[in-house]
């Protein structure tokens, strides 16, 4: 397990308790003290943990890091790795970075999958995480049984970097409900409604969405303008106008400012209701 964070440590948790030994890396102390208290093997570097088992899952926050933990020539999983090795892309990146990294790998016999992570922490400390995979066949095969594990529901998209375009889009409609969420209930809250029956009456029509139901929980958002960057990037590339997007990018990224601003910067662990009704 590469990156002990908040979604790497409960699933490295849910792996040992399903029997499987996991030995994990994370740059970050504190990372490295609470995965070792629940019985991970620590290892000095993603070199090491590849020297001495058949598979990893890579989950870190961004793409350079992500380019790191694999290629690097000295410490990389890559330059410790057997050939056969697998190496599942659990963290959300470009597509382009998951191909390039899968043709670096196959250089040595190493196999790169997406097999990026949907729900967020709370699916991930309950081990029903919806995961979407690209990549062969066989070696997905192989990854099923762990998957399974720290997931719920798992769809095979296509080739590798399917996975990434999967998770892309979903992030893109979340980020959009989230936006429309916001706005639609500070409306109500100007015109007296009362928010929660509102709430409520939502998630029972057409307008229900996944952030909305979700709308008590904390939500920190640390990743809002990074997938709209990746988004933009691939529409860009494809030469497809989404003035949507756009206009939610920045939506969302003044949002998410002001709610980490608010409360002297106590609003980041807020939810999203408790941060709409304190700006109506």
């Amino acid at each position: 397990m590469i990156g002990l964070g908040k979604m790497g440590l409960p699933m490295a948790r849910h792996l040992l308790g399903a029997g499987y030994r996991v030995v994990g890396y994370d740059p970050s102390t504190a990372s490295r003290d609470r995965a070792a208290a629940v019985g991970v093997e620590l290892v000095p570097s993603p070199r090491a943990a590849a020297e001495i088992t058949h598979a990893a899952l890579v989950v870190v926050g961004f793409d350079e890091q992500a380019v790191e933990v694999i290629s690097d020539p000295q410490d990389g999983l890559v330059a410790g790795a057997a050939s056969g090795f697998v190496i599942g892309m659990c963290s959300t990146v470009q597509a382009s970075t998951s191909v390039a990294m899968a043709e670096v790998a196959a250089r040595r016999g190493v196999v790169v999958v997406d097999t990026t992570l949907c729900l967020g922490e709370p699916a991930a400390e309950n081990g029903d995480m919806l995961i979407m995979c690209g990549g062969r066949g066989d070696v997905l095969d192989r990854l099923l049984p762990v998957l399974s594990v720290v997931g719920k529901d798992i769809f095979r998209l296509g080739d590798v970097g399917a996975g990434q375009v999967g998770k892309m889009l979903n992030n893109f409609l979340l980020w959009n409900c989230v936006v429309a969420n916001y706005e639609a209930l500070r409306l109500g809250g100007r015109l007296g409604l009362d928010l929660e029956s509102l709430r409520q009456a939502l998630l029972l029509s057409s307008g229900s969405n996944w952030a909305l139901d979700t709308w008590l929980r904390s939500r920190p958002m640390p990743w809002a303008e990074k997938d709209m960057r990746i988004l933009l990037a691939c529409a860009d590339e494809t030469l497809l106008p989404m003035p949507v997007a756009g206009v939610i990018r920045e939506e969302i990224t003044e949002i998410k400012a002001l709610k980490n601003a608010w409360k002297e910067g106590e609003g980041v662990k807020a939810s999203m209701d408790e941060f709409t009704r304190a700006h109506l």
